[in-house]
């Protein structure tokens, strides 16, 4: 009876204060159901690329000396003859790269948070939101909108942000967690927030998410068991992914995003893989020639937002790495899969003979001591040498787990760094995030 109650409401202000929101998910959903998603991402792309030469200045003078800036992209090796947008292009030409033909209302600005190198800003474009992309997710795992739902997040939002957003819901009801590194006393009352309203989702970063997991497996505590979990803004370590299904009793969804672009693939319950959402952007792993690579074989990732016509990104290289995964989830959704990314592919620790160890190696390599630990973080210096630094769990041994973790990574680098550890309160934070890797090394 709740439930039929707090969707009324949602419809009706959600018709009220944004109209055109429940218009654009069953556009989307009709998309997806009259379109073959490969030929409709490519018009999406061509449509894209020809707003991009006539109303960027910096897009006009980019492609101005390719064939395909006349024949306005015909075949996809036209495509494929674009050159990447770097970071640094965007930030170095955010004016020129925003488009002439657009409201200060119809965007609103975004930067990222520095964590893997000089923060750079963008606009995301308000006429296409991503929230009916956020809706299909959850429709996946069986969640509504209009649900009760949970947070966990390392910022407070300021009071009347707070208030706004418990009105602009109500009656669905939120809870919050926000902190970085919360007390015993902010984790009690989040818990008894939690089983009073038994949110259908649990949402926040992954390493809070962690923590707040750990917390309640070393105390015994049992909540209410959302649907699902859904974990963003860092790797995820399967053993995490493993605690976290055993504390919330729900499966923990990963998936893929960025400021840049907010929603890119995401698990379905089969958790085959990432789906790629397609209708909205055009992803491709590359080479060293940004030409495609093979299925199932690493490669550079590019991006192109088919929604954002206020700051077109074009075969943008975020600085991840990733794979096309060549087979059928068995779910059935026509939405191709993707590797779940796991990390930057410009962050990796470095040896004097140029090996370099990528941070998804890393990832395998240390998985199964994960459950040891609260946090884990390498740091390299000038001088090639790596110290981790951990976060011990305080109901675990940890001492021969992180002598293994540095023996592993010594062998790995076949003995041309030296490697150290330290415990620590808190690894280092940079921006908003908590980087696996952090270094020190051009």
């Amino acid at each position: 009876m709740r439930n039929s109650f707090s969707k009324l409401i949602f419809s009706l202000k959600t018709k009220i204060l944004n109209p055109r929101l429940a218009g654009l998910y069953k556009q989307t959903a009709k998309i997806v159901k009259e379109n073959n998603l490969e030929n409709y991402n490519f018009k999406k792309r061509q449509e894209l690329f020809n707003h991009a030469i006539k109303h960027s200045s910096f897009y006009k003078q980019k492609y101005g000396h390719l064939d395909s800036f006349n024949n306005k992209l015909q075949t996809e090796t036209d495509f494929l003859k674009l050159p990447p947008l770097t970071r640094e292009e965007i930030r170095l030409n955010f004016e020129s790269i925003k488009v002439v033909n657009v409201n200060k209302n119809q965007f609103r600005k975004a930067s990222t948070s520095g964590s893997t190198g000089p923060s750079v800003s963008i606009l995301h474009d308000r006429r296409h939101p991503e929230t009916p992309i956020r809706w299909r997710i959850l429709e996946w795992w069986g969640i509504e909108p209009w649900e009760n739902q949970a947070f966990i997040y390392r910022f407070k939002k300021p009071f009347w942000e707070r208030i706004t957003n418990t009105l602009m819901w109500w009656p669905t009801k939120r809870v919050f967690l926000a902190a970085a590194n919360p007390s015993k006393k902010q984790l009690e009352k989040f818990v008894t927030e939690f089983n009073n309203i038994k949110p259908t989702l649990l949402q926040g970063y992954v390493d809070i998410v962690f923590e707040f997991a750990l917390y309640l497996i070393d105390n015994n505590i049992k909540i209410h068991p959302p649907k699902m979990v859904w974990v963003t803004s860092a790797p995820l370590f399967e053993a995490q992914r493993e605690l976290m299904e055993k504390a919330f009793g729900a499966p923990v969804c990963d998936q893929y995003g960025n400021t840049e672009i907010m929603l890119i693939a995401a698990e379905c319950p089969e958790q085959n893989g990432l789906h790629m959402m397609q209708d909205t952007v055009h992803i491709e792993f590359v080479d060293a020639n940004n030409q495609p690579v093979p299925s199932n074989t690493s490669g550079r990732i590019l991006l192109t937002d088919l929604t954002n016509y206020a700051f077109p990104l074009i075969r943008y290289e975020i600085g991840d790495e990733g794979k096309y995964l060549n087979k059928k989830c068995s779910c059935g959704k026509p939405f191709p899969l993707m590797e779940n990314v796991h990390g930057r592919r410009a962050i990796h620790i470095q040896t004097p003979s140029g090996l370099n160890i990528k941070g998804e190696h890393l990832m395998a390599m240390f998985n199964g001591y994960m459950k040891h630990f609260k946090e884990i973080q390498l740091h390299q210096g000038l001088d090639y040498a790596v110290c981790i630094k951990y976060v011990p769990r305080a109901q675990f041994t940890h001492v021969e787990e992180i002598k293994n973790m540095a023996h592993l990574l010594t062998e790995r680098s076949r003995k041309e760094i030296k490697v150290s550890t330290e415990r620590v309160e808190r690894v280092q934070q940079i921006g908003k995030k908590f980087p696996l890797i952090i270094s020190d090394l051009k």
